[in-house]
């Protein structure tokens, strides 16, 4: 992804070369550079209203005791770990610049975090239904009939559960196909896949991922399962369908003849339809509910702790926090460890 003119010439005229602001905004990841907008603008108009203001115009360098008020003013309607994230972002944007940042230091900073963490509850987490492959399996009855759109949706939501793929490692943004040349190195083209020739498996290679910072690439290989959710088998379908695109075009598009950008927006709006065209509208479905869903179907069909891992490629016990439990489970759970007698003292 390529720094835009605008950002090159603001580094300019810090006083660094086209070189050094290439490599500057390569040294932080896409993700966390379309992450800079809001804190920093949010920032510029809480000192703008505030009438906060150097003596030579702006709000740059930020001062602590700014900072400590647009904390203040946010307390409350967003969660502690966003309001962390505004000050990083800020502080990356003056770091870029060559700005002091020091102010970033002032220990009144966490403690004004703290302060507001004690004082407010976190708002309302979003609850996110886990898309298990008994949901997947009844929303692949209503993906008929098969055409180029219902067979991309096919692929990709069996592809997406059975690789423990985070919705942003299959979907890409209309801005993103300006990379042209380059596409290939961030989002999975067709020459991304390879299907084994007896079909028996597929190997996906990811270009770049969250635990993959270098973007030396992450190869998945993921079986066939030879029933109505088999990922493989719709993968093949849909690339005998797709044959005259050529190997590095994104390997999902909208609309055969519009090639549109398989956005997340697409993905969760189609994802929500579906789940209530199939009679499962009581569930809160979004882009999470793939990932979610694979971790508590591994759980459910017992598999240990270090599978779960290796599957879903988590480096530490985060994966616990997607895997849920029915109220069912849970009340056999409690009764196992009541009536466990391995631990009980010998009469």
């Amino acid at each position: 992804m390529q720094a835009p003119q605008s950002w090159v010439t603001h580094i300019q005229q810090s006083g660094l070369s086209v070189v050094a602001a290439h490599y500057l905004w390569r040294g932080l990841a896409p993700s966390t550079r379309r992450n800079y907008d809001t804190p920093g603008s949010r920032f510029s108009l809480f000192c703008t209203l505030a009438n906060y203001c150097h003596p030579h115009g702006g709000c740059f360098p930020a001062r602590a005791t700014w900072l400590i008020e647009l904390l203040c003013s946010l307390a409350g309607t967003v969660k502690v770990k966003t309001l962390k994230l505004y000050l990083t972002c800020i502080k990356l944007y003056q770091l870029d610049l060559g700005i002091d940042y020091t102010a970033f230091l002032d220990p009144r900073l966490e403690r004004t975090i703290q302060g507001i963490k004690r004082d407010h509850n976190e708002p309302t987490r979003r609850e996110r239904t886990p898309f298990t492959r008994p949901y997947l399996l009844r929303l692949l009855l209503h993906l008929h009939p098969l055409t180029y759109d219902t067979l991309v949706l096919r692929a990709a939501f069996t592809l997406a559960f059975a690789g423990f793929l985070r919705v942003g490692e299959f979907t890409y943004r209309e801005a993103d196909r300006q990379l042209e040349a380059s596409f290939w190195k961030w989002y999975i083209t067709k020459r991304s896949l390879k299907v084994s020739d007896n079909a028996t498996h597929m190997e996906l290679t990811l270009p770049t991922s969250k635990t993959d910072p270098f973007r030396k690439g992450i190869t998945l290989t993921i079986a066939s399962t030879q029933d109505p959710g088999c990922p493989v088998e719709a993968m093949r379908q849909l690339l005998c369908i797709d044959s005259h695109r050529p190997r590095s075009a994104p390997l999902f598009c909208i609309s055969e003849h519009d090639q549109r950008a398989f956005t997340r927006d697409y993905v969760v709006t189609q994802l929500q339809h579906l789940a209530q065209v199939a009679g499962l509208s009581q569930g809160t479905w979004n882009g999470h509910s793939f990932r979610r869903g694979a971790a508590t179907w591994a759980n459910q069909a017992g598999m240990s702790e270090g599978e779960i891992q290796t599957l879903g490629r988590w480096r530490s016990d985060a994966y616990k926090s997607y895997i849920e439990y029915s109220n069912d489970e849970r009340i056999a759970l409690s009764q196992r460890f009541q009536l466990n007698r391995s631990g009980d003292v010998a009469q």
